[in-house]
């Protein structure tokens, strides 16, 4: 079993050195009343300062250990440096060393405010042992000041490293000197620059510039790649403009229609149950004036893919021609269908619409069997060109 310690110290470290600017007193500091009379000091020039409280409860510690030890307890304050780096660690030794020369200690108690343990406490240990650290805390005043000193890390990262001050300094600075001109030129104005600085926000806030950049990027390469994929990727965009033109067509037809065939048609909010009456007649109209738009542009993707599919050898290329069908197919169902909507056909084979209609659905399901019994054949005459090639 290991022998207590003859002599015990009850250290405080400041290590930013709040005492000596805040009060102008020299340290170390030794002693109970010195001490005390630092604290009051210190808490005379910053009420809020957190060092003086480690002081007192230095103070405290010290009285209740020397009603037991007497004089083999002593306190002492010691500090560092404003800037808080290695010079300030040099001078924390060299003052605790000033301090052992006067009381020989065999161990200490460090007394601290939570912040500066994990800096201090490897000079301490390189001197003498630490027996254990008090903390003295004062509501949250440990969380306010790590998060200051986080905030503060980060501030200085972003004003001193190149690699962060060109996105925190450099791209503000460069938007703020053109608008800056601009308002100079009375070509801006306030709502304008406040404008300009959100939407810089909100395409960093967001990464949308980061996104746009990739895009960018992507198809820079798309020129660079194969006629048959670059053919792709044109017939996508062409596929994406040619359904919203059908959609927007079928919008615009719907509401001539209604206009030229109910010119006083009530409002939908008051009278609901009569639009609803008229919804076959809504519905036909829109599918038979949007339909073939939207058919070529599916038809447009389709195509696109049967070309890359059959460049690129992939078997993907029969269930294209098998698509390519299937499309035509429910093309004539669905121009059938609208035209059956919009007027209104009824009764049986009697009625010409309807007839279509059922030879239509005869005629696509015959050509789809047809389909896929022809490419079933095909496919296995050709399998020895469309086979996926294995990656590398």
């Amino acid at each position: 079993m290991s022998e207590e310690p003859r002599k015990l110290l009850i250290l405080v470290v400041d290590r930013d050195d709040d005492v000596g600017r805040k009060t102008g007193l020299s340290t170390p500091i030794v002693g109970f009343e010195e001490n005390l009379k630092a604290a009051q000091s210190l808490l005379l020039a910053d009420p809020e300062e957190a060092d003086a409280n480690a002081i007192f409860g230095a103070l405290k510690i010290y009285r209740e250990l020397a009603e037991k030890l007497g004089d083999s307890v002593e306190v002492a304050t010691v500090a560092g440096e404003e800037n808080e780096g290695l010079e300030a660690d040099m001078k924390i030794m060299r003052e605790l060393d000033e301090v052992l020369e006067r009381f020989k200690a065999d161990g200490c108690i460090l007394v601290s405010d939570g912040v500066t343990d994990q800096f201090v406490t490897p000079i301490l240990s390189s001197r003498l042992p630490i027996l254990s650290v008090r903390r003295v805390v004062v509501r949250h005043s440990e969380s306010v000041e790590q998060t200051w000193l986080v905030l503060g890390r980060y501030l200085k990262l972003a004003l001193t490293e190149p690699r962060y001050s060109r996105i925190f300094l450099g791209i503000p600075g460069i938007l703020m000197a053109i608008i800056g001109v601009l308002y100079i030129v009375n070509v801006a104005s306030i709502p304008f620059v406040l404008s300009a600085i959100g939407i810089y926000f909100i395409l960093r806030g967001f990464g949308i510039d980061q996104r746009l950049a990739s895009g960018f990027r992507s198809t820079l390469r798309l020129f660079r790649m194969p006629a048959y994929t670059q053919l792709r990727a044109y017939a996508s965009f062409a596929t994406l403009i040619l359904l919203l033109i059908g959609f927007y067509t079928g919008y615009i037809s719907t509401l001539k229609a209604v206009e030229e065939m109910y010119p006083e048609a009530p409002e939908f909010s008051t009278h609901v149950l009569w639009w609803l009456d008229k919804f076959p007649f809504l519905a036909g109209t829109y599918i038979s004036s949007s339909i073939d738009l939207i058919s070529i542009a599916i038809f447009v993707a389709v195509l696109a893919n049967m070309v890359y599919y059959l460049f690129t050898r992939n078997p993907s290329f029969w269930l294209m021609i098998r698509g390519s069908i299937l499309l035509l197919w429910l093309w004539a169902l669905l121009k059938r269908t609208g035209i059956i909507l919009t007027t209104g056909a009824s009764g049986g084979f009697e009625n010409p619409q309807i007839f279509l209609l059922i030879i239509t659905a005869i005629l696509g399901m015959v050509a789809m069997t047809v389909t896929i019994l022809v490419t079933r054949i095909l496919r296995r005459a050709y399998s020895g060109y469309f086979r996926r090639r294995p990656r590398r």
